[in-house]
C-alpha cells in the first residue's frame, strides 16, 4: 500500500516526533511504500519535514532517509492499481476518498491484509497451488509475519453476511464500530466460488451461469468503488476442484484401496474423454456430479433407481457427451437400458466410456484435498492455467490485485 503524508502536517506541528516513527516503522514492518507530498527531497532544507528530522538523532534520521528514498524508488515502478491512502491534518477522516486523520491512517497501515475466503483451509491451498513459486513464497512469507491473516472460512453464508457489513457503511462513520469496518473494508481480499445456477424442482441447474448467490457477493464487490475498487473476485469456472490438473485426479485413482482403484480409474476415463471436453469439465459438478445439476422433483427418483439421468433431464451442456443412439423412441430406451446394464461391464480400454453413468456422483467431497497433497507437482497446478488463456488471465489479475491492495 502506498501511503502519502502531505507535508503540511509537520508544518502545523499536527503530529508528533513519536507518532511519526511509528508510521516510519510501521510502513518497514508492514511492507508499505512513505511517500510525501511535496515530494521527499533530502537536498531541500525548506521542506517542513527537515525541521522534524533535525530532532532526530543521527542514526534514525538516516534510517528514516533511506526508508523515503526505498520508497521513491519503489513507487517509480508500481501501477495504479495498488492501494492507496493520503494522510492530512483533518480532525475527521474522509474514508469515501481514502483521506484520513494520522491516526486512522496509522491503524490501516497496522492492520493485516485478510484473505476473505469461503473455506479458509481449502481455498487458501488453492491459492498457494496456483501461484508461481516466487509468489508463494512471498505469501507464505506474509502469512507467517503476519502482514495476511486467512480470518474466515464458514461457507457462503458468512461470506455474504461480511461484504454486505462492508458495502453499506455509511461515508461518515458515526462510532467506532464504523471506523473499524471502514479500516477492514481497506484490508481485505476476496475471492468467490463461481459456482451455477441452482435447479428448480422441475428444471435442471444452469451451469453456464453463475448462481445467483455468487452474483450477488460479485455485485456487493463492484458496487464497493470507493477510495478505490474492492478486490473481489469470482472464479471463472464453477468451484476450485475445476482447476485440478489431470494428473492430480490420476493421483487421487491410486490412493483408492482394491476395487475402489478400478472405479476411480473409470470415473476419470469418463471425465477425460473428448466427448465430455473442456467446457463441460469447467462447470461440473465435481463432487457431487451430474445428479447434483437434475431438477430436484426427478433427483431423488434418479438416485433411487439407481440409473442415469437421460439426456432430457440433464441441463443442455452436458447434453450430447454420449454418441447418439440411432432409432425411434422405444428403440432409445431399449438401447439405452443395454447400454446401462453394460456400463458395470466396460473397461479403461473402450473408446467411448458410459459418460452419464460414470459421472453421475462425481469424485466425493474430499476431492478438494489434493491440493495439499504433497505428492502432487507444482508444475501439474500451473500447466492448468497455461493451457487457458481465459483462466491464465484470470489469475494474472488475481495475483496483481493480491500485491496492489497489501
Amino acid at each position: 500500500m502506498i501511503v502519502t503524508v502531505d507535508q503540511s502536517l509537520f508544518h502545523e506541528k499536527a503530529i508528533t516526533l513519536l507518532d511519526f516513527m511509528r508510521f516510519v516503522l510501521t510502513a518497514m514492518e508492514r511492507h508499505h511504500v512513505l511517500l510525501l507530498d511535496p515530494e521527499w527531497n533530502s537536498d531541500d532544507d525548506a521542506q517542513s519535514i527537515q525541521r522534524l528530522l533535525q530532532s532526530m538523532p543521527a542514526a534514525i534520521r538516516a534510517a528514516v532517509h533511506e526508508k523515503l528514498e526505498e520508497s521513491l524508488d519503489a513507487s517509480a515502478n508500481m501501477g495504479m492499481s495498488v492501494a492507496r491512502i493520503r494522510v492530512e491534518p483533518i480532525p475527521e477522516s474522509q474514508w469515501v476518498g481514502g483521506v484520513l486523520s494520522h491516526k486512522d491512517a496509522l491503524q490501516v497501515m497496522q492492520t493485516p491484509l485478510w484473505l476473505v475466503l469461503e473455506n479458509g483451509r481449502n481455498d487458501l491451498e488453492f491459492l498457494r497451488r496456483i501461484l508461481v513459486r516466487s509468489d508463494r513464497e512471498k505469501l507464505n512469507a506474509h502469512l507467517a509475519e503476519g502482514r495476511i491473516e486467512v480470518p474466515l472460512g464458514g461457507g457462503t453464508g458468512e461470506l455474504k453476511a461480511f461484504l454486505e457489513n462492508l458495502a453499506t457503511l455509511p461515508d461518515q462513520p458515526s462510532d467506532a464500530r464504523d471506523i473499524t469496518d471502514w479500516i477492514r473494508r481497506l484490508r481485505s481480499w476476496a475471492m468467490l466460488d463461481r459456482d451455477v445456477r441452482a435447479a428448480t424442482k422441475d428444471q435442471p441447474s444452469d451451469p453456464t451461469k453463475p448462481s445467483k448467490t455468487s452474483e450477488t457477493l460479485r455485485q456487493l464487490c463492484a458496487g464497493m468503488a470507493r477510495p478505490r475498487p474492492f478486490p473481489g473476485h469470482q472464479l471463472s469456472r464453477r468451484t476450485i476442484e475445476n482447476y485440478l490438473p489431470f494428473e492430480a485426479l490420476e493421483r487421487w485413482v491410486s490412493k483408492g484401496k482394491g476395487p475402489e482403484i478400478d472405479h476411480r480409474s473409470k470415473l476419470l476415463k469418463a471425465f477425460r474423454s473428448s466427448m465430455f471436453g473442456d467446457v463441460r469439465r469447467a462447470c461440473f459438478n465435481m463432487k457431487e456430479g451430474l445428479l447434483k445439476d437434475v431438477a430436484h422433483g426427478l433427483r431423488k427418483e434418479v438416485k433411487q433407481s439407481k440409473r442415469r439421468p437421460t439426456e432430457a433431464e440433464l441441463p443442455l451442456v452436458f447434453q450430447g457427451c454420449e454418441p447418439k443412439v440411432e432409432g425411434g423412441a422405444e428403440g432409445h430406451l431399449v438401447r439405452r437400458s443395454k447400454r446401462h446394464r453394460r456400463a458395470r461391464r466396460w473397461n479403461s480400454h473402450s473408446d467411448h466410456p458410459p459418460i452419464r453413468h460414470l459421472l453421475k456422483n462425481g469424485f466425493g467431497d474430499d476431492i478438494c484435498k489434493m491440493y495439499g497433497d504433497k505428492g502432487c507437482e507444482d508444475h501439474w497446478f500451473w500447466e492448468v492455467f497455461v493451457q487457458d488463456r481465459a483462466a491464465q488471465a484470470w489469475r494474472d489479475q488475481l495475483v496483481e490485485s493480491l500485491w496492489a491492495v497489501l
